[in-house]
C-alpha cells in the first residue's frame, strides 16, 4: 500500500485562476471507511491555518473512474501549505497512519492548473462532472470554451464551471479537463436538458474549439471541503 506522504500542501481557490494549480490522489477506500475518512478529515483540517487554502475530499460517483475517493488540493501557485508552526511534524506522522488504516489502495496522482473559471463556489455545488480530453489545439479550445461559457451563463446561474490542464499524469492522451458543477444529480441532468436549447452556441464551440476528445467522464460528490475562514 502506498503511503500518504502528501499532505503538507494545502491551498485555496482564489478569483486568479491563471495563477492557480492543484494536485489530486485517487484511492479506494476500505468497505465502510467512508464515514471515518470524513470524520478523520475534520478532526484535522477544521481548524486549520492556511498560507493560502483549502483541500477537499470527494467521492466519484457515475462514470470511467475506477477509483471510489479523491483527495484534491488547490490554490494559488507560491502559497502552499499551512502556515508555519499550525502543526507539529509528529501530528502529521500520526494522520497519515490513521488514514492509511481506512484506504484500500492509492491510485495514480495528478497534478495541473486551473485556465479560467467561473460561477461559486464547488462546495456549494458538490456534484461535479469530469471531462478528461484531449485536445489538437488548447488556445483554441480555451477561447471556445470561454465563449461558451458565457453565452450560457443565464441559464447557468452560478453553478462553478472550469477548465485546466493536467502538467502531470492525467492518464493516457490526456491533456486537459472541463469540470462543472450542479446541487445534485437531478440538477446536472435539468441542466444538461437546458444546455440542449443552445444548439447555435454548441454548433460554434464544436466549429472553433481547435478539435477535441473527451477520453474520460465521470461525477463525483464533494463529501468535504476545508479552506480559511
Amino acid at each position: 500500500m502506498k503511503k500518504l506522504l502528501f499532505l503538507v500542501s494545502i491551498f485555496s481557490v482564489t478569483n486568479l485562476f491563471s495563477q492557480n494549480t492543484f494536485q489530486l490522489w485517487n484511492f479506494n477506500a476500505k468497505d465502510g471507511m467512508e464515514g471515518s475518512i470524513a470524520k478523520l478529515a475534520d478532526d484535522q483540517w477544521v481548524n486549520a491555518k492556511f498560507k493560502s487554502g483549502g483541500i477537499q475530499i470527494e467521492r466519484i460517483a457515475h462514470g470511467d473512474n475506477a477509483w471510489s475517493h479523491r483527495i484534491i488540493l488547490f490554490g494559488e501557485v507560491g502559497k502552499i501549505g499551512r502556515v508555519d508552526g499550525d502543526i507539529e511534524d509528529s501530528e502529521w506522522g500520526l494522520f497519515q497512519e490513521k488514514l492509511n488504516n481506512f484506504i484500500e489502495e492509492w491510485g495514480p496522482s495528478y497534478a495541473g492548473r486551473f485556465l479560467s473559471a467561473e460561477g461559486g463556489s464547488w462546495i456549494d455545488y458538490p456534484y461535479v462532472q469530469i471531462y478528461d480530453l484531449k485536445l489538437d489545439d488548447p488556445v483554441a479550445f480555451k477561447n471556445a470554451h470561454d465563449k461558451l461559457v458565457k453565452q450560457t451563463s443565464k441559464s447557468r446561474g452560478n453553478r462553478p464551471v472550469a477548465f485546466g490542464t493536467y502538467d502531470i499524469g492525467g492518464g493516457e492522451n490526456v491533456s486537459h479537463w472541463v469540470a462543472i458543477g450542479s446541487k445534485d444529480f437531478n440538477d446536472l441532468m435539468s441542466q444538461k436538458v437546458i444546455e440542449e436549447k443552445y444548439v447555435k452556441e454548441w454548433s460554434e464551440w464544436s466549429k472553433n474549439n481547435g478539435g477535441a476528445v473527451t477520453m474520460s467522464n465521470y461525477t463525483l460528490r464533494v463529501l468535504a471541503g476545508y479552506t480559511n475562514k
